[in-house]
Formats: structure tokens, C-alpha cells, sequence
């Protein structure tokens, strides 16, 4: 049997900022990154049949710079916690470019579990 970590994929999905995604210093607005997140995070775990709940539950949010109008951000997720009750879903937000990405905002999801033993090995 597979445990839970091997069993959620890692996708990554690019987001690009439009006119009507920015406020009107052409800045990204917080609550469209927000939920672009959030989309991000339900995709992440859509397939799971162990996930008790598929809304999940924002435990913290960091944002540490503006994406501005046309650029291109890339969503990537990775597990930070996972114990018998919960999933706790890192999505990091970073601005795409040639020499390397530029990370703009780090939001942790938490997904409650129902009854799995994680210890279960292949």
C-alpha cells in the first residue's frame, strides 16, 4: 500500500497577470493571488478519497513582494505536515523568469484527514 506522501502529485500551474487582476498602480491584487492559491491547493488534493475535507483551511500567509501586470507566476506546492488528523499544503507564488524565480508570496493549507494510518508502507 503507498503512502500518502507518494500519493499527492506536485503539479505546477502559471498564472499570468492581467489588467483585470491589478489595482491601478498595476499591482496584483492580494485577495486574486489569494485565491488562485487556494484554487491551486484544492487541485493539489481534488483526487484524494483520504481528505475528510476538500476546503481547505488557511494557517498562515506570507506575502513578501507585488507582482506586477504581465508578469508570469508559477504555483508550486510541497507537503509540510502530514500526520494521522492533517495535511498542511505549502503553495508558493514566484514570479518566472529567465536567470532563476522570484518568490512573491508562501501560503500553508491545512486538509483534515479521515481515519489513515500513514505509517502503512509499500
Amino acid at each position: 500500500m503507498k503512502n500518502l506522501e507518494n500519493l499527492i502529485t506536485s503539479p505546477i500551474k502559471k498564472f499570468t497577470v492581467t489588467t483585470n487582476h491589478t489595482n491601478n498602480s498595476n499591482a496584483l491584487l492580494s485577495n486574486v493571488l489569494f485565491n488562485e492559491m487556494e484554487h491551486f491547493s484544492k487541485d493539489v488534493i481534488n483526487k484524494q478519497t483520504h481528505i475528510a475535507s476538500p476546503n481547505p483551511q488557511l494557517y498562515k500567509l506570507q506575502i513578501l513582494k507585488n507582482a506586477h501586470l504581465g508578469d508570469c507566476l508559477l504555483l508550486k506546492s510541497q507537503i509540510k505536515k502530514l500526520n494521522q488528523s492533517e495535511l498542511q499544503l505549502v503553495v508558493v507564488a514566484a514570479i518566472e523568469k529567465k536567470t532563476g524565480e522570484n518568490i512573491i508570496c508562501k501560503a500553508i493549507f491545512k486538509f483534515s484527514l479521515k481515519d489513515y494510518n500513514i505509517s502503512k508502507a509499500s
